[in-house]
């Protein structure tokens, strides 16, 4: 049975890195379905959020593939009852004035920031959870998306 798995990388913060760990998982044959880098508080480390779908045995081996590249520092499996993830969505939607009242109505259940609207688009923020995102994709399946953009899932352990 393939379940949803985040795990967490730290790793030091030079070219190449990214690329080895993504060979990892295409030489297996194991999907990313979600990725997000990005530097630490520390500019010597990255942290790398993948959400892969796998067996429990292939995301155990994959887990210790990942241990062993050299520039990786710590490998970590993130339960999710026992995590934050959020994901950051950009959305540009066709939006004449006349739909504009649709669109707004269609958003008042989530805290959707507005950082550009112009006659014809508008362009909205929504950092949430996964399902949240989706669920927000899913209030506007009615409107023209003309563009979309995705970090994918960032996270840290609660524990």
């Amino acid at each position: 049975m393939n379940n949803a798995w985040l795990i967490s990388l730290l790793v030091n913060n030079h070219s190449g890195v990214l690329m080895r760990v993504t060979a990892l998982f295409s030489r297996r044959g194991y999907n990313i379905a979600s990725l997000s880098v990005g530097e630490t508080h520390d500019p010597t480390l990255s942290r790398i959020t993948i959400e892969t779908r796998t067996d429990g045995a292939g995301v155990r081996q994959v887990m210790k593939q990942l241990a062993k590249l050299e520039d990786v520092q710590k490998v970590a499996l993130l339960p999710r009852a026992e995590a934050v993830e959020m994901e950051l969505l950009l959305i540009k939607l066709v939006a004449s004035s006349a739909r504009r009242e649709a669109i707004l109505d269609a958003l008042k259940n989530y805290a959707v920031q507005i950082p550009y609207v112009d006659e014809g688009k508008i362009i909205l923020q929504l950092t949430d959870t996964p399902e949240r995102c989706e669920a927000f994709l899913e209030a506007l399946r009615p409107f023209t998306i003309s563009e979309l953009c995705r970090t994918g899932i960032t996270a840290l352990s609660t524990v």
